[in-house]
């Protein structure tokens, strides 16, 4: 059977492993180094929305499917990285660009209520 390969179990019994051996695709295309380290931190984050799509398989009346592997496959670490990063940490060299802005408004009792 060609294709067939035996130890993609092991992937499934160790899902660090399937995720690190995703490591290739961390940072995109540029391989920043700034997204590959965040990358390396977020195998929590990216395990439980794996789970949390079984979930909502189970709860819309299906048997949940799918390995963990097969979802690292499709999934866009690209936009997650996007998603979940500002821009500012994302592009230190343009943040200079970018200046951060506090609003402060006043309140009825003589506090400041600031947004960033």
């Amino acid at each position: 059977m060609p294709g067939f390969n035996p130890f993609l179990e092991f992937l499934e019994t160790e899902p660090r492993a399937a995720f690190f051996s995703h490591g290739n695709r961390f940072g995109g295309p540029q391989k920043s180094q700034r997204q590959t380290n965040y990358y390396q931190n977020q195998f929590n984050e990216i395990y439980d929305q794996y789970l949390g799509n079984l979930g909502q398989q189970a709860r819309g009346g299906t048997m949940p499917a799918g390995s963990f592997n097969d979802f690292l496959g499709g999934f866009d670490f690209e936009d997650w990285y996007r998603r979940q990063v500002p821009y500012q940490q994302r592009n230190p060299e343009y943040s200079i660009l970018v200046p951060n802005i506090q609003w402060r408004l006043p309140s009825f009792f003589g506090q400041q209520t600031g947004f960033r």
